[in-house]
């Protein structure tokens, strides 16, 4: 499977229309059409069906587009680094971080740096863990910042010297509010939003109860993956939402935050894939932070 397949086949499926990818790829339209026949001879499958107005990607084309944009972006970060080899410190350093205010400890040391080296670029990736770990698995962020609990097994990591408290964001007129804590037989009366991270779930709710109850006694209105849209359903009094106190998302009038009793923390680490080759940018950011540390 070559390179120029790819990128052909993704600007044809982000154009949707044959004659227009070809007119942004420079080629004529029988030429890019036959790459695209031989693309799908090669993987045994359409990716395409064909209309007279469109082109639209079938369930399989759909996969193969998001392990494409993978690949290529694997690929522009591979000749990135090796063009800019003799230059001073420059290229991006990518890193995937969980929703955490524990963040300011990366993005501070990433300030310093940068005014160093005003060519240091960065991209930050936000997810639950299960999403982060899932593309520092497949190479596209070279570090990853995840609140625990974490299996560790498969990476290098710094634990981090802050914690954040967990607890409920509860609708701030709502009689829930005017608790100093919630209890165990308080979250089982609750209309609650649970995080959608499915490894090793930040809270566990039967050793918090002491065995007393479990997830499946708990009446779950929904999921997020991130709290900023869940607060959002918080704010009309349909739920509340299990989560860290520490985000800006909940520094609003609207939505109050009530730790558990007993009271429940988590850290954070901050892992790399173990015999990792870094980028020149990825290593001095490192060394940058472990300093900061």
């Amino acid at each position: 499977m070559e390179i120029r397949s790819l990128k052909y086949f993704l600007e044809v499926a982000q154009d949707e229309n044959m004659t227009e990818a070809a007119n942004v790829l420079h080629v004529t339209q029988p030429t890019l059409s036959r790459q695209i026949a031989d693309l799908e001879d090669e993987l045994d499958t359409k990716l395409f069906v064909r209309t007279n107005r469109s082109t639209l990607l079938t369930e399989e084309g759909m996969r193969l587009k998001q392990r494409a944009m993978e690949i290529l972006s694997l690929v522009d970060q591979t000749e990135e680094e090796f063009a800019r080899k003799n230059e001073d410190v420059s290229g991006c350093v990518r890193i995937g971080a969980a929703e955490t205010k524990i963040m300011h400890l990366v993005t501070e040391t990433f300030a310093a740096l940068h005014e160093r080296y005003p060519k240091l670029t960065c991209e930050i990736s936000s997810g639950n863990v299960d999403v982060i770990q899932e593309q520092l698995e497949r190479g596209l962020v070279d570090f990853a910042l995840l609140l625990e609990p974490v299996r560790l097994d498969a990476y290098d990591y710094l634990r981090l010297p802050e914690t954040e408290e967990v607890g409920v964001v509860v609708p701030a007129g709502s009689l829930w509010a005017k608790r100093r804590a919630i209890r165990p037989e308080d979250l089982k009366a609750m209309p609650l939003l649970l995080s959608s991270r499915k490894n090793n779930a930040t809270f566990d709710v039967e050793e918090w109860s002491g065995g007393e109850m479990r997830t499946a006694d708990l009446n779950v209105v929904g999921r997020f993956d991130l709290i900023g849209n869940g607060a959002e359903l918080v704010r009309t009094g349909c739920a509340c939402a299990v989560s860290i106190h520490g985000l800006y998302q909940i520094d609003d009038p609207h939505l109050h935050f009530v730790p558990f009793e007993p009271r429940v923390s988590v850290g954070a680490v901050f892992v790399w894939k173990k015999y990792r080759i870094f980028s020149k940018a990825a290593e001095t950011f490192l060394a940058a932070f472990k300093k900061s540390l």
